[in-house]
């Protein structure tokens, strides 16, 4: 197991090995996930998450490639929430209505963290988001570590305190594809979801507070190919153009769980996701690719050429009181976890 310290243009490159040869490579801004190498079926080592050519381009608005998102990831639905009687505006940012994933002003996904602290398989990036940045209170100080394993794991921890009464929603952005990173879409890939419930969306995009049981194109519980029904003419996938829902996991803020599981036929590998958050979104990279940014070793990309697997709390959760999630209040700590492990079948 190794740490080392390098540079990606003008970002700071970390990077974990672990005794299998498996490698993650993270860069300072927005913490993202810059590489991550695992084995095949056949011993060779693919990339399996996309990314930029170019450190710049990480600080530049585009589709959050690895990043860690906030401090609310994904929706607020009118830019705006209440808390403690208040009401407060956020940064508009999608649709001319919205806020996603922060704001478009210096949001969490292109904020320069600091080496806080590291060992040989781990390593703790600090950063530090002041009082009313893009609308939300409180100077807020949020630590993401990220932990390799021998046993092929990606383990993210997120901790976060606030100086006053705040919102928040932290989640890992990284787009997934288990052939490697510029092979094509993901329609191939088998998914398992270990869930009965997902949250559906209104015609605006927004999760509009109800539950419902997962049915047809939306029952994952027995693998299924996310190809199978994605192009189907249905109300909630139309909506999205794709998928990009949320699942309800087993996730009670504590010990962490199986909810996920991705098989790539061709590659043989396989990713299991576990976390202690309450639900998984996935995103089938339905607005990829999103920008012109050349992307890493020459690769392109293209729409669906990934998945995001997003844990954390309902999205636009802030609209209503009935999911109890969101909020963060002073002397409260922010602290969930998520792994992403991989082995080959």
């Amino acid at each position: 197991m190794s740490f080392e310290k390098g540079t990606y243009g003008s970002l700071e490159k970390f990077t974990l090995t672990n005794k299998n040869g498996m490698r993650a490579e993270f860069v300072s801004a927005g913490a993202c996930i810059l590489s991550l190498s695992v084995p095949d079926k056949d011993g060779n080592f693919r990339d399996v998450v996309l990314g930029y050519a170019n450190g710049e381009d990480y600080l530049k608005p585009g589709p959050c490639h690895g990043a860690v998102c906030g401090r609310v990831a994904n929706r607020i639905e009118n830019a705006e929430f209440e808390l403690c009687g208040k009401t407060y505006k956020t940064n508009v940012n999608m649709k001319g209505l919205h806020t996603l994933h922060g704001g478009a002003e210096e949001p969490l996904s292109r904020r320069i963290f600091k080496e806080k602290s590291h060992t040989d398989n781990s390593v703790t990036l600090t950063a530090l988001l002041p009082d009313g940045e893009n609308g939300f209170p409180g100077n807020m100080t949020v630590d993401v570590t990220y932990t390799l394993s021998d046993e092929n794991g990606l383990k993210i921890s997120y901790l976060a305190t606030c100086d006053t009464d705040t919102v928040i929603n932290l989640t890992n952005h990284a787009y997934f594809n288990l052939k490697g990173h510029g092979n094509g879409n993901i329609h191939d890939h088998i998914m398992t979801m270990y869930s009965d419930a997902y949250a559906p969306l209104a015609e605006n995009g927004m999760v509009f507070g109800a539950l419902y049981p997962v049915t047809a194109e939306f029952d994952f519980r027995s693998p299924k190919a996310i190809g199978k029904d994605i192009d189907n003419d249905m109300e909630q996938l139309n909506i999205a153009g794709g998928y990009d829902h949320a699942w309800v996991t087993r996730g009670d803020g504590k010990n962490l769980v199986k909810c996920t599981e991705v098989y790539c036929p061709e590659s043989g590998i396989n990713m299991t996701v576990k976390t202690n958050s309450p639900t998984i979104l996935l995103y089938t990279g339905n607005n990829l690719p999103g920008v012109d940014y050349p992307a890493k070793d020459g690769a392109t990309y293209a729409r669906r050429d990934a998945l995001c697997l997003e844990t954390g709390f309902y999205p636009n959760c802030l609209k209503f009181p009935q999911f109890n999630q969101g909020r963060l209040y002073k002397g409260e700590t922010f602290n969930y976890e998520t792994e992403y492990a991989f082995d080959v079948k």
